[in-house]
């Protein structure tokens, strides 16, 4: 165990605040010889992506994954701010541990600081520290006396329960003991100690030491709360028989495996986990496993399911299934409705785990009772009824890194795709195929394997900060940094290990986990999400290239587009744009992270194209066109003619737009428009103004309320909001209210499963659930704005009564606060809102249009389904008639409208948009100058007669040629009189 000395404890120490606490540490590890120049950095770094307070006025800061190569040997610093300094999320840190760890020697010390914070009034007795013997004393385990036998204890799993009270009160009911005792322990509140597990404990027990274990349903709303409950330990303690069960408890959650834990589905297979330990258990559990594919034709329903049960309840066993094809969780096996909720279907592999004196009996059996039909008639057989966790790895690699057959593409072929970074690009092909993996399935040891994977992952990482370090670019680095949080994430090493444990070698038991992780991600109901599955699959791969010594295939030294079945946004970061043309991809979409980071760096990208395209010839000629979304395979002569007059032609209508973008969007025959920007955070603000911006036409406030354990308060608000008013200079900031639920949840809010969360409870409905939420989010704007203009927008607003609701709550608070510079709307992103606009717009002082989801609803089409793309145009007719219907009633009541929707700074529904008579359009930052000098050159009574036209086309194809032809300046059939 790491030894903690006085020397390493200073108390009474005065620090302006959190940043001043990490580089006073930090100094110190460095004067100390712990570490070398730049963990100051590494330990910034963590505390941007994830808290580092443990709660009752303690916080241990360290250094990230990326940053371990600096640490010399292992050393704790501790310092204790009697006043206490900001933390973040309204918590003070009075005692402060700085952290260097190489290995695992400061893992006992953790260990006690666990047990430490399940003490009552711990808080109180840190704030008091005086003396550097007092801390010795909290972070050191005392010697305490032996242990006299293990208490008596009561385990129950997967118990229902809405509350922790009602939780433990299902404890309760397992032990024996007065009505007094059992009010006592009631009288004190449950203590956290970490990952949903809760300690609930009274010293006022007659009879010997008493313990009740229970776990909630895995379905149970309580693991959304914040923090989550799992599980409760509740104790009546009498002498320290006790000490050894809640060490043993606390040695799960020293290793993150908490929830692990709480997961087993039976009361021995729980207390046998709790007796070997994590490590052991894992090695148990995992040491007997089968795969079987599913072969009904209508998958594992109930009748099947029932029967698959029935299996495995002949045994004593613990035995486990997940879906690889699935979200790859561990499911009872011997329970029905987790049966039914793999979502097994026909072809899907099940794999099977167990772990007890009959495992391998009850695998096989299951196994084999798959393989017969589970009582169900067979459709025609599957080609590999059953597979070993080995073949399983290739099966899936093999999946992976599949190829489409050749196809013939002649000259000029189109094929398209979605349109994922705007631009044009001309040049050669270079088609990278992805590295097959050569490696064998067995290691040759344990120790030799795990080692091999220790420096190939420590590579990775070193890889990664040097790619960081070169990187300028915010977007790549903190992608960089999230592929270095995956590389240390311990769920991931834990399920490796437990492979290279069984026998497989490193690069098999990695690509297994990998692949599963992967999957589990791809199979995300949320598109966005869906996408990071790149994200994990890129980490992979780079750790597989150091294992087998496989580099990636060299890209020529011309100029090229870069063609493959995927790129990970690692291998972005660092390329060049004068050398990477272009980008094509045939998996992911315009949300993935590389879709992102191309479009940040100006690279036209295309994604979701036919795998034909893998089948190109390197070097040919190719047109990457990342505005209409498609790649034309050796172009002619007048083809790429055209192609490069128009590059010429946007790289100067780029640099001259930026050159005006002071001067106002004002059309040809002199009308009028404001371009305003839409924001996400505070990071761009000053750029508005610089940009040329109007104003804010869309404050996405969400990110305010993301990424946080609960929810923000007045103080912590008004505090994000104020720079974006001053930012401004006095011009108007349009925010739009909490924006989640439903597609985007909150961490801390625990919300039903919904079969269609698009159309469920989120933007306004969720804050009438919450009016709390919403009037602190009123307030902290109003004190923030200061009677400096601000407009608040409220989201999915559907009905009347919706509307007046939040327009009364914030009258209320307007009144109280004497605030003046106030404008209030909705936005008009469902069809219903945008039928009734007469009837908003008598009471409404503003409509803005959010067309992606206003798109999305007329449509009924999911705008991150790629296979639905051509559906999810904005430029519909259908979309277009609903703008111009919000549009007239706005106006007849002397109100104005504004599109805040992608459509805005698309080049060709820009003319429309003015045609229908819009008068705001708020666009990205980097879109900005370029729409407001479209807007100049334009003609507003040209763009109304197009607008018309665009109104009765057949289909959005249709209003596209329409604009197409006007660019080119083809005539029309009837110019406007």
């Amino acid at each position: 165990m790491l030894a903690l000395s006085i020397n390493d404890i200073k108390v009474g120490v005065e620090l302006a605040d959190k940043n001043a606490v990490i580089h006073a540490l930090a100094h110190w590890l460095e004067e100390d010889g712990h570490v070398a120049s730049g963990y100051q950095a590494g330990m910034m770094a963590r505390e941007a992506k994830a808290a580092t307070y443990l709660g009752q006025g303690i916080a241990i800061p360290h250094g990230t994954q990326a940053c371990r190569h600096l640490i010399q040997n292992t050393g704790i610093k501790v310092l204790h701010l009697p006043q206490g300094v900001e933390w973040g999320d309204g918590e003070k840190a009075y005692l402060v541990l700085g952290i260097a760890a190489r290995s695992d020697e400061h893992l006992d010390l953790l260990k006690q600081l666990a047990k430490t914070l399940s003490q009552d009034n711990l808080q109180k007795r840190v704030m008091a520290i005086t003396e550097p013997e007092q801390v010795l004393a909290l972070l050191q385990d005392p010697a305490e006396p032996k242990e006299v036998g293990l208490p008596l204890v009561h385990i129950a799993t997967e118990l229902d329960a809405e509350t922790l009270l009602q939780l433990t009160d299902h404890a309760l009911e397992l032990v024996s003991c007065s009505t007094q005792e059992q009010a006592q322990l009631r009288q004190a509140a449950p203590i956290h100690i970490g990952q949903g597990w809760w300690l609930s404990q009274t010293n006022a027990c007659h009879g010997p030491s008493q313990a009740a274990l229970v776990t909630a349903n895995v379905h149970s709303p309580l693991l959304m709360q914040t923090p989550a409950v799992r599980g409760v330990l509740v104790l009546f303690v009498k002498g320290v028989g006790h000490k050894a069960l809640l060490d043993q408890l606390l040695a799960w959650l020293a290793v993150k495996q908490g929830a692990a834990l709480a997961a087993l589905h039976s009361a021995t297979a729980l207390l046998d986990a709790l007796e070997a330990g994590p490590a052991a258990y894992a090695q148990q559990r995992h040491s007997t496993e089968q795969i079987a594919v599913v072969r009904n034709t209508h998958g594992i329903h109930a009748r099947p399911g029932a029967i698959l049960v029935q299996i495995a309840k002949q045994f004593e066993a613990e035995v486990q299934v997940r879906n690889l094809e699935g979200d790859g969780q561990w499911m009872s096996a011997k329970s029905l409705m987790q049966m039914i909720s793999l979502g097994a279907k026909r072809g899907h592999q099940l794999l099977f785990s167990a772990s007890g004196a009959d495992s391998e009996a009850a695998v096989s059996a299951l196994v084999n009772g798959v393989k017969e039909g589970l009582g169900e008639a067979l459709g025609e057989d599957l080609v590999e009824d059953v597979l070993a966790p080995e073949q399983a790895t290739h099966e899936i690699q093999s999946q992976d890194e599949a190829q489409t057959k050749p196809i013939t593409l002649e000259p000029n072929t189109e094929l398209t795709g979605v349109a994922a970074a705007a631009g044009v690009a001309i040049g050669p092909v270079f088609v990278d195929v992805a590295v097959q993996f050569d490696y064998p399935q067995q290691g040759e040891d344990t120790v030799t394997e795990k080692a091999a994977l220790a420096a190939a992952i420590e590579q990775a990482c070193h890889d990664l900060s040097k790619a960081q370090a070169h990187s300028h670019d915010p977007q790549a680095s903190d992608i960089i940094a999230m592929h270095q949080e995956l590389l240390a994430d311990p769920a991931l090493s834990f399920g490796v290990n437990c492979r290279i444990s069984q026998g497989q070698s490193a690069p098999a038991a990695w690509w297994s986990e990998i692949n599963l992780a992967a999957t589990r991600q791809a199979n995300n109901k949320d598109a966005l999400l869906a996408e990071r599955a790149a994200d994990i699959r890129d980490v992979g791969r780079r750790v597989m290239a150091i294992l087998c010594d496989s580099p990636a295939s060299i890209p020529p030294e011309h100029p090229y587009i870069w063609v493959a079945q995927e790129i990970g946004p690692s291998q972005l970061v660092n390329l060049d744009p004068q050398q990477v043309l272009g980008i094509v991809t045939v998996s992911g979409g315009a949300a993935s992270h590389s879709a992102i980071l191309a479009a940040a760096l100006g690279i036209p990208a295309l994604a979701g194209v036919n795998g034909a395209v893998m089948t190109i010839k390197n070097a040919t000629h190719a047109i990457l066109d990342g505005n209409r979304g498609c790649l034309t395979i050796a172009p002619d002569a007048s083809i790429r003619q055209q192609a490069q007059a128009q590059q010429r032609q946007a790289k100067q209508a780029a640099a001259r737009a930026w050159e005006e973008r002071d001067l106002a969007a004002i059309t040809q025959d002199k009308h009028r428009i404001d371009v305003a920007a839409n924001l996400g955070g505070i990071k761009d603000a000053s750029q508005v103004l610089a940009s040329g911006g109007d104003g804010v036409g869309l404050l996405r406030t969400e990110f305010v309320f993301m990424s946080r354990r609960s929810a923000p308060d007045l103080a912590s608000q008004t505090a994000l909001y104020r720079p974006l008013f001053d930012a401004l200079k006095g011009r108007p900031l349009l925010a739009r209210t909490l924006d989640v639920g439903g597609d985007k949840p909150l961490p801390y809010w625990s919300s039903p499963k919904e079969d269609n969360p698009f159309l469920g409870v989120r933007g306004i409905r969720l804050c009438q659930q919450h009016p709390a939420l919403l009037k602190t989010q009123i307030r902290a704007l109003l004190m923030a704005a200061n009677n400096r203009p601000v407009r608040i927008m409220f989201p999915m607003i559907t009905d009347i009564a919706e509307w007046r609701w939040a327009k009364d709550r914030v009258n209320e608070i307007q009144a109280e606060l004497n605030a003046t510079q106030v404008e209030l709307g909705i936005m008009i992103e469902v069809p219903a809102a945008a039928l009734c606009a007469p009837v908003f717009a008598q009471e409404v002082d503003f409509f803005s249009i959010g067309t992606n989801d206003l798109t999305q609803y007329t449509m009924a089409v999911d705008r991150g389904n790629g296979e639905l793309a051509y559906l999810g145009d904005g430029l519909h007719p259908s979309v277009l008639q609903l703008i111009k219907m919000t549009v007239e009633a706005a106006h007849q009541q002397g109100k104005w409208v504004g599109v805040c929707g992608e459509l805005a700074a698309d080049a060709q529904a820009v003319p429309i948009l003015l045609g229908l008579g819009v008068d705001e359009l708020s666009v990205s930052l980097a879109r900005l100058p370029l729409v407001k000098s479209q807007i100049r050159q334009l003609s507003f009574a040209h763009c109304q007669w197009l607008a018309q036209q665009a109104l009765v086309a057949d289909d959005a194809a249709g209003v596209r040629r329409l604009m197409s032809q006007a660019e080119k300046g083809i005539a029309p059939d009837k110019e406007p009189g």
